[in-house]
């Protein structure tokens, strides 16, 4: 089995108002460091226009200066990245009347040099993995209609249909402390990586992603499934990211990664295409 270390990781992401709503409260953004790992992360605020729009950016910008900053070790890296946002948040929206209650939900996907990675996740933004043409949920939406799911009390039909399904059970910033879900993922050749707010997974069906991340490169792939969401009707922010792991033996497709540290300007991307495209 190939390790990181011998191949690309080809990252792409976006993140779109939709249809309906005026203002988008999603974030997206994709961190490396020096020893080698890549840090994915989608959050999806909550708490009106303003709250949802700095909680959501608070949980980014925190998440990423302790993967920064203060790595330690990468098995607990997440949940203690999660938390330090969730001080973070609570600590602005108790200072600020107009904050009072935002939070965000939040999933992270840490992937390591070697063949092991992380997810983390509170709320109902979810990661997948494509691995042989199968897509796996990797997370478990924290919210009421999924409990009942897990107890067996409702089907995933029913809950997808239920007026609740919208009631989360976790955020990050609304409470002093947050339970962050954790766990330890294996990484192969050929694995394709799904972070995305409910935005996407509330109007497609994982058949639908499943054969968008198959067919085409993450740039297309999230390019593809943010307009067949506002086809559906795009009733929330869709916010898509999308990283490809390149084995030492395969081509990888054109490369497009976006952090929040990463500013282009436009005449760089025009004569970057202009490159590609002499050199096609």
């Amino acid at each position: 089995m190939s390790s990181i270390r011998s191949r690309q990781i080809q990252t792409a992401s976006r993140s779109d108002v939709g249809r309906v709503r005026s203002a988008n409260q999603d974030v997206c953004g994709a961190f490396e460091n020096a020893e080698g790992y890549r840090l994915l992360v989608v959050a999806d605020g909550m708490g009106g226009h303003k709250g949802g729009e700095t909680a959501s950016q608070l949980a980014l910008e925190t998440i990423g200066n302790v993967f920064d900053s203060d790595f330690g070790a990468a098995e607990t890296l997440l949940g203690r990245a999660f938390r330090a946002a969730n001080r973070e948040i609570h600590r602005v929206g108790g200072s600020d009347p107009a904050l009072h209650g935002m939070g965000t939900t939040g999933v992270a996907v840490l992937i390591g040099p070697s063949d092991q990675g992380w997810v983390a996740h509170v709320g109902d933004s979810r990661a997948y993995r494509l691995r042989d043409d199968h897509l796996d949920q990797l997370t478990e939406d924290h919210s009421w209609v999924y409990e009942q799911v897990r107890r067996g009390l409702m089907t995933a039909e029913e809950a997808d249909e239920h007026p609740m399904k919208n009631v989360l059970l976790r955020s990050i910033g609304v409470g002093s402390d947050v339970d962050v879900s954790t766990s330890p993922i294996d990484l192969r050749p050929g694995d394709r990586y799904l972070l995305c707010s409910d935005g996407l997974w509330g109007e497609l069906e994982d058949p639908v992603i499943a054969e968008v991340l198959a067919r085409e490169p993450p740039a297309n792939a999230v390019d593809e499934l943010i307009d067949r969401a506002n086809a559906r009707g795009g009733r929330d922010n869709v916010t898509v990211l999308v990283a490809a792991l390149i084995g030492a033996d395969e081509a990888p497709a054109r490369r497009s990664i976006w952090t929040p540290r990463t500013v282009v300007a436009a005449g760089l991307v025009t004569a970057m295409a202009i490159f590609w495209r002499l050199c096609a």
